[in-house]
């Protein structure tokens, strides 16, 4: 079976919350599994749209402004911990506030969002997926945003070790290379294995 199929986050009927998904058949038709408990299903998937969201970032008494790269449909609560861009570099933020129409939201889907109010921290969350066998489990934790995860290296995850096969980055590009390796602020999803 070919375990390097795409994931995506789906509401799962059986499982009754947002599980990982492996997509079995390509969009636009397409057939999901539910990683958890193996409920497949048929849904038309269409490329996501992506939010850049304007977002404040303060740090002592000092704010700068950068971005958020959210997806459509992605739900922003306060206390998120997000990874913001300012220029070329990427900072670990918590969520503060959510303005929507010069209101504050305490949780607000992203294309609602006009802009995010954020403070500077040093941690984010880390998102895994691990491949054993047929089955993928979804891993989160929280970690420093220095945190340097290396490709091939055993590392943990949610309390579960696994060797990272390869790193999906925020800009888009994955790195698989032997002893590459990326910092916990610049990854988007780290996906491992264990035999």
């Amino acid at each position: 079976m070919d375990n390097n199929n795409d994931l995506i986050i789906l509401d799962c009927p059986v499982c009754g919350e947002e599980m990982d998904f492996e997509i079995l058949k390509e969009p636009p038709e397409a057939v999901v599994r539910c990683t958890e408990c193996g409920h497949t299903m048929r849904i038309t998937l269409k490329e996501p749209k992506i939010y850049t969201i304007k977002t404040i970032i303060s740090y002592g008494t000092e704010s700068h402004t950068g971005t958020i790269e959210l997806m459509e449909g992605d739900i922003c609560a306060v206390g998120d911990l997000l990874v913001a861009e300012v220029g070329d570099e990427s900072y670990g933020v918590e969520v503060m506030s959510i303005e929507q129409n010069d209101a504050r939201r305490a949780k607000l889907p992203a294309e609602k969002i006009d802009v995010l109010w954020t403070r500077l921290v040093d941690k984010v969350i880390i998102r895994a997926s691990l491949n054993k066998g047929a089955l993928t489990i979804p891993l989160y934790e929280q970690v420093p945003g220095d945190t340097v995860y290396t490709v091939d290296h055993i590392t943990s995850i949610g309390g579960k070790q696994f060797r990272v096969t390869r790193i999906k980055l925020r800009k888009g590009n994955v790195i698989e290379r032997k002893d590459k390796f990326a910092q916990a602020r610049e990854i988007k999803r780290i996906y491992g294995e264990r035999s």
